[in-house]
């Protein structure tokens, strides 16, 4: 094997372990702190992925029990005064809402307001927290004006 000068006097510079062998850039100390500073962080971030994960499906289901109660109101306040308090007693989830969260139930109230009725909706469904902290929308409802008066 042919060696140049400048090759000669890059290995006599080079730092060498005790055997007179080069270094190899990397000890198994250094490995083995690069690993535990590695599990180290990827241990303390695995749980708030997670946890980011839970939130996005609780913050998925709200939105959806949202939808379902404004379209619910919307339908109800579609319908004639004398039928609403028939269908307030009657309501009953959306085959979506009921697939999508689980044992969805709704619930309505119509009370007297100063001026006209207050409807409320509340939905209930099966989620860690949910039986107390139900999702909640109302709408009042206007007394429609007879026929032939101003």
């Amino acid at each position: 094997m042919h060696w140049s000068t400048a090759d000669r006097d890059n290995a006599e510079a080079a730092p060498k372990t005790g055997r007179g062998r080069l270094r190899s850039g990397t000890s198994s100390l250094e490995a083995i702190v690069a690993c535990s500073l590695l599990c180290g962080v990827l241990g303390a971030a695995a749980p708030l992925m997670v946890r980011q994960g839970r939130l996005l499906a609780e913050y998925r289901d709200h939105q959806r029990a949202l939808e379902e109660l404004s379209n619910q109101i919307e339908r109800l306040m579609a319908m004639p005064a004398a039928d609403l308090p028939r269908a307030v007693e009657q309501l009953a989830p959306s085959p979506f809402a009921a697939a999508e969260l689980p044992d969805a139930v709704l619930r309505g109230r119509l009370e007297p307001a100063e001026q006209g009725s207050r409807l409320t909706l509340e939905l209930t469904w099966n989620a860690a927290g949910r039986a107390d902290r139900p999702v909640r929308l109302a709408a009042w409802i206007q007394p429609q004006p007879k026929e032939g008066s101003p």
